[in-house]
C-alpha cells in the first residue's frame, strides 16, 4: 500500500476512534447528548473536506499572481515618448522645412551597432526628395526619427501629437480594419508598406484621417487620390462595407483609399514609404498619379524601391550602410556611374528577365531567345556584381549582434493586495458577493447543528414534542436549503459580473498602454506581438481568478472550518 494512502487511512481510523470514544464518554457522563456528538462529528468532517478542497486553489492563486506581474508592469510603464503628452510647442505657421544635421543613431536593442552614421539632409519647403538604397541601410530609420518613434538627445521641442498631425505617411500595403470605427485621433497619417484600412464603410476609413471631415471634403480628397470614381462604382458608394482587411478592394484601390485618408488631414509633410512597390504596373501608374496629385504644395519624402518612380524628384539621397554616399538629381547620379547607377541597372536586369519575351520580342526560335538572354547577362554581370558588393546589407560583426538576445528583466510576482486594489471599481459587487459567500460557507456547519438536533428530538420528550421538533427541523432544513441556493446563485452572478468587468478594464488598460509605447519597447524580444497578445487573451482572464474563485472559496473554507 502506498505510503500516502497508509498515512491517510491511519489518520481516518484514529479520528473515528477518538471521536467515538471521547463522545461516548461524554454522553455516559451526561455532559452532552447523542445529538451533539453527531453535530460535532459532521462539522469536523465538513471542515476537513473543505480544507482538502482548498489545496488546488493555491495553484490558481500562484498562477494569477504570476500572470498579474507582467500585465501590471506594462500598464504602469511610462513610455519615454508619450504620444498623448501635452508638452511641447505647437507652431501657428508651419513652413515644413526639414534639416537633418550629422545624425547618428543606434537602436536601443543594439546600441553597439550604428544604423545612421552622420546623416545630413536639408529639405526646403515644398521640395520632393527621395531616399534610396538597399534594405537595412537606414532609410526607414531616418523617417522613424523624424516622427519621433525613437527618443533622441535633441530635437524634442515640438509636441509629439502636433508633430504627427502635420505629417502624412503612405506605405506599401494598406491594411483595412473590420469593426465599428471609434473616435480615434489619428495624429500621423502614414501611407507605408503596412498601412491599415478598416473593413467597415469606405467613408469611415477616410474619417480616421479626420473625424469631422465633411462629405464634400471627403470627395475632394478621394478625387485627388484617384479614388472617387471607383468608390462611386461600388454598390453603396462611400457607405459600402469593404470586408475584413479591405478584401473586396484590389491592392491599388486600397492604396488610393489610404492616400485619401492621408489627405483628409491636409498634412504639410508627406512621407511615402515604398507606396507602390507591392503593385502591378497598371495599378502602379494609377497610384503614382494619385501620389503626384497629393504631393502638390507639400514637402515630400519618398522611400523608393522602384527607382523608376523617382526620376523627376527634386533631389535624391543614396544610402549605403547608414551613410549618404551620393546625392543629386537622377541624371546627375546616372552620370556619376556610382552606386545609384548600379542600382538602376540592377533593376533593369530584373525587369528584363521578368518581361514576357514573346510580347517584347518576335523570335522564331527558342535558341535565339536564349542567346539574347545570355548576351544580356554577360554584358551586365560585372556591373551587377559591383552593385551587389556595394549594397551588402550588414557586416559580419553586425550579423553577430543581430543574433544576440537582450537579457529579459525579472519581474516580481504581484501580490494579492495589488490585484484587489486594481479591482476597486468592482468592490461594491465583491463585498455583497463575499457576504453571500459567508452565508454559503455556513451551510455545512448549520446543517450539522440541525442534524444533531434531529437526533436529540427523537430521543427525548413526549410524542407531541417529538412531532413538533421534527416539523421544526424540517422547516430549518428547508430554510437552509433555500438560503444556500439563493446565496450560491447571487454570489456566483456577482463574482462572475465583477470578474468580467475586471478583465475588460484590465484588457483595455493593457492595450491602451501598449499602443502608447515607443519604438524601442517593441524592439525587445519579450515584447513581441505574440507575447503581448497572450497577455491580453490569456493572462488577463487568469488574474480574475483571484477576485472570483480564490476569495470566494477561501471565505467558504474559513466558515466551514470554523
Amino acid at each position: 500500500m502506498p505510503q500516502g494512502v497508509r498515512e491517510d487511512l491511519k489518520t481516518y481510523i484514529n479520528f473515528l476512534m477518538r471521536v467515538n470514544e471521547y463522545g461516548t464518554k461524554l454522553v455516559i457522563s451526561g455532559n452532552i447528548t447523542p445529538g451533539t456528538v453527531f453535530a460535532v462529528f459532521w462539522a469536523v468532517i465538513g471542515g476537513a473536506f473543505a480544507a482538502g478542497q482548498a489545496a488546488p486553489q493555491i495553484g490558481v492563486l500562484i498562477s494569477s499572481m504570476t500572470a498579474a506581474a507582467p500585465i501590471f508592469a506594462i500598464i504602469d510603464r511610462k513610455p519615454p515618448i508619450d504620444s498623448l503628452s501635452k508638452a511641447g510647442k505647437k507652431l501657428d505657421n508651419v513652413k515644413a522645412k526639414i534639416s537633418v544635421a550629422d545624425v547618428r543613431f543606434s537602436y536601443p536593442s543594439r546600441p553597439e551597432v550604428e544604423v545612421l552614421k552622420g546623416v545630413t539632409i536639408d529639405i526646403e519647403s515644398g521640395q520632393h526628395i527621395a531616399l534610396v538604397g538597399h534594405s537595412g541601410c537606414g532609410k526607414s530609420t531616418l523617417v522613424g526619427l523624424l516622427l519621433r518613434f525613437y527618443e533622441q538627445t535633441s530635437g524634442q521641442d515640438l509636441n509629439i501629437e502636433y508633430l504627427r498631425t502635420i505629417v502624412g505617411v503612405v506605405s506599401q500595403e494598406p491594411a483595412l480594419f473590420a469593426d465599428t470605427v471609434p473616435k480615434i485621433d489619428i495624429l500621423i497619417i502614414i501611407v507605408r508598406a503596412d498601412l491599415c484600412i478598416l473593413g467597415v464603410k469606405v467613408e469611415n476609413n477616410i474619417k480616421l484621417g479626420r473625424s469631422d471631415i465633411s462629405q464634400e471634403e471627403m470627395e475632394s480628397c478621394c478625387k485627388m487620390a484617384n479614388a472617387h470614381e471607383f468608390i462611386m462604382s461600388l454598390s453603396q458608394g462611400y457607405k459600402t462595407r469593404i470586408g475584413e482587411g479591405g478584401v473586396q478592394l484590389s491592392g491599388g484601390q486600397k492604396q488610393r483609399v489610404a492616400i485619401a485618408r492621408a489627405l483628409a488631414r491636409n498634412p504639410r509633410i508627406l512621407l511615402l514609404d515604398e507606396a507602390t512597390s507591392a503593385l502591378d504596373a497598371e495599378s502602379e501608374s494609377i497610384v503614382q498619379e494619385a501620389l503626384e496629385n497629393a504631393q502638390s504644395g507639400r514637402t515630400t519624402i519618398s522611400i523608393a524601391h522602384r527607382l523608376s518612380t523617382i526620376k523627376n524628384v527634386d533631389h535624391i539621397y543614396v544610402f549605403d550602410s547608414g551613410r549618404i554616399v551620393e546625392d543629386g538629381k537622377h541624371d546627375e547620379l546616372m552620370a556619376k556611374n556610382g552606386v545609384y547607377a548600379d542600382l538602376v541597372r540592377a533593376q533593369e536586369i530584373e525587369k528584363a528577365e521578368a518581361e514576357d519575351t514573346d510580347e517584347e520580342f518576335e523570335f522564331t526560335s527558342f535558341g535565339a531567345k536564349t542567346q539574347l538572354r545570355e548576351s544580356l547577362i554577360r554584358k551586365m554581370s560585372k556591373r551587377l556584381s559591383r552593385a551587389i558588393s556595394r549594397v551588402s546589407d550588414v557586416t559580419d560583426s553586425e550579423l553577430d549582434h543581430l543574433e544576440e538576445e537582450a537579457a529579459e528583466k525579472k519581474v516580481e510576482d504581484a501580490s494579492i493586495l495589488d490585484i484587489i486594489k486594481y479591482a476597486r471599481k468592482e468592490w461594491p459587487e465583491l463585498v455583497v458577493a463575499l457576504a453571500l459567500s459567508v452565508v454559503r460557507g455556513m451551510t455545512f456547519p448549520v446543517f450539522s447543528i440541525i442534524y444533531g438536533r434531529m437526533f436529540k428530538t427523537l430521543t427525548a420528550g413526549t410524542n407531541a414534542e417529538k412531532l413538533h421538533g421534527a416539523m421544526m427541523n424540517a422547516l430549518w432544513f428547508t430554510i437552509l436549503g433555500i438560503s444556500s441556493g439563493i446565496s450560491t446563485l447571487i454570489s456566483g452572478y456577482l463574482f462572475g459580473r465583477a470578474g468580467e468587468s475586471f478583465t475588460k478594464r484590465l484588457r483595455i488598460s493593457l492595450f491602451a498602454n501598449i499602443v502608447k509605447q515607443d519604438g524601442e519597447y517593441f524592439d525587445r524580444e519579450d515584447h513581441s506581438s505574440g507575447k503581448l497578445t497572450t497577455r491580453l487573451a490569456t493572462d488577463a482572464p487568469n488574474i480574475r481568478a483571484v477576485n472570483h474563485l480564490y476569495i470566494c472559496f477561501t471565505i467558504e473554507v474559513m466558515n466551514r472550518s470554523y
